[in-house]
């Protein structure tokens, strides 16, 4: 369950983050470097941690 939301979360932004590319072209390279940083924190808060 927890991979379905964490995908459909990272989809949600991903299509806010293309309309906001699509609005201010200039903003490229900041939200590609926040989405990115954004995925790798949910990608650890996620993850399985075996005992």
């Amino acid at each position: 369950m927890r991979d379905q939301t964490t995908k459909e979360i990272i989809g949600i932004v991903a299509i806010i983050i293309g309309i906001l590319i699509i609005v201010y072209p200039l903003l490229v390279g900041y939200l590609a470097g926040i989405f990115l940083v954004i995925y790798g924190v949910l990608e650890l808060i996620m993850m399985p941690r075996g005992k």
